[in-house]
């Protein structure tokens, strides 16, 4: 399967930078699956919550404030904070 490059960066840094499988988030229109080569679009982040999915496994990064970036290759999500769950 083909992987996406997902950066989530705040002003202080790059809190997360993989290829990844896909990524699920709540934009302005509802609920977006990203896959490798998405069409290109940007969003403000509507939930708190980003989910990532990478090697048959999901993980959880917690969001505030933030818009999302999606090109073919890459996706990128400016937050004004992030945390990623244990």
């Amino acid at each position: 399967m083909s992987k996406v490059q997902l950066e989530i960066v705040t002003p202080e840094r790059i809190v997360y930078s993989e290829q990844v499988d896909m990524v699920i988030v709540r934009a302005a229109n509802g609920d977006v699956g990203i896959l490798p080569r998405h069409i290109p679009f940007v969003s403000p982040i509507i939930g708190e919550t980003v989910r990532v999915k990478k090697n048959e496994s999901e993980e959880r990064i917690k969001v505030n404030d933030g818009f999302i970036e999606v090109r073919p290759d890459k996706i990128t999500i400016l937050a004004e904070s992030a945390v990623l769950s244990d």
